[in-house]
């Protein structure tokens, strides 16, 4: 038979191991963030969208089918790089053939996410017809959306914010919505890694694929943001663009 004195030493080694490759998975955690090439698709759908149109009835409206037809990183090839860390997606509406696109540029460092916004607005006042469009999401009953007809939507319906302020733009080969997130990182502890804790920014463009008329497609925007909005953050319309 072990002796009890064998026995108690093996039991505190056993404790002892446990407790070690607790700190070390817990620790490694806090020390290795999602990698920022990650975090740049991380809210997008990355599925096709359906929902049924604001203020129908459902069984008299036909739902809204975006189809996910792809999907790349690097900057929409409308905009400028901005960032090395960004992501876009195309999606076709089913019933109309309508292009559209949803862009992100992720950034972990706010000089870099200021500087990048001087950088789009001096792009887009050349480029194009730039206006500020106020988005009222007060008392929007989202669909709860779902996914390829069968999944429901993953996404937290309580993030969309009441109203949101957008940079409307128009262009020979685009048209949409531009807003920017800033989504508060935790707290850092002590022996975390240099980025840890730092906040994360985005900018974020709804748009068309193709030209097409602002005003004409905002309703259409206005829910097409409501039913995939995910960020937990504070969103705003993009800075240094001149007030229209």
């Amino acid at each position: 038979m072990i002796p009890n004195r064998i026995k108690l030493l093996i039991l505190i080694g056993l404790i002892l191991v446990c407790v070690g490759i607790s700190f070390v998975v817990l620790t490694g955690f806090r020390t290795a963030p999602t990698p920022p090439e990650v975090r740049a698709g991380w809210y997008l759908p990355q599925q096709d969208i359906v929902w049924t149109p604001s203020g129908s009835r459902t069984y008299l409206s036909s739902p809204v089918h975006l189809i996910l037809t792809g999907w790349r990183d690097g900057p929409a090839p409308q905009f400028p790089e901005l960032s090395p860390y960004c992501r876009y997606e195309n999606y076709t509406q089913q019933n109309t053939g309508q292009k559209y696109v949803i862009a992100v540029w992720y950034f972990n460092e706010e000089h870099r996410f200021l500087a990048s916004q001087k950088e789009l607005a001096d792009f887009l006042v050349t480029s194009g017809r730039i206006t500020t469009v106020g988005l009222n999401f007060t008392g929007v009953q989202i669909n709860g959306n779902q996914f390829n007809g069968t999944m429901q939507n993953s996404h937290d319906n309580e993030r969309l914010p009441r109203s949101l302020t957008t940079t409307g733009y128009e262009s020979a080969n685009t048209t949409g919505l531009f807003f920017t997130v800033e989504i508060p990182g935790p707290e850092p502890a002590s022996g975390d890694g240099p980025n840890y804790g730092n906040h994360e920014y985005y900018i974020v463009y709804y748009g068309t694929a193709d030209p097409a008329n602002l005003s004409s497609q905002t309703a259409f925007f206005r829910e097409f943001i409501g039913e995939t909005y995910a960020y937990n953050g504070v969103s705003s319309s993009l800075h240094f663009i001149p007030e229209t």
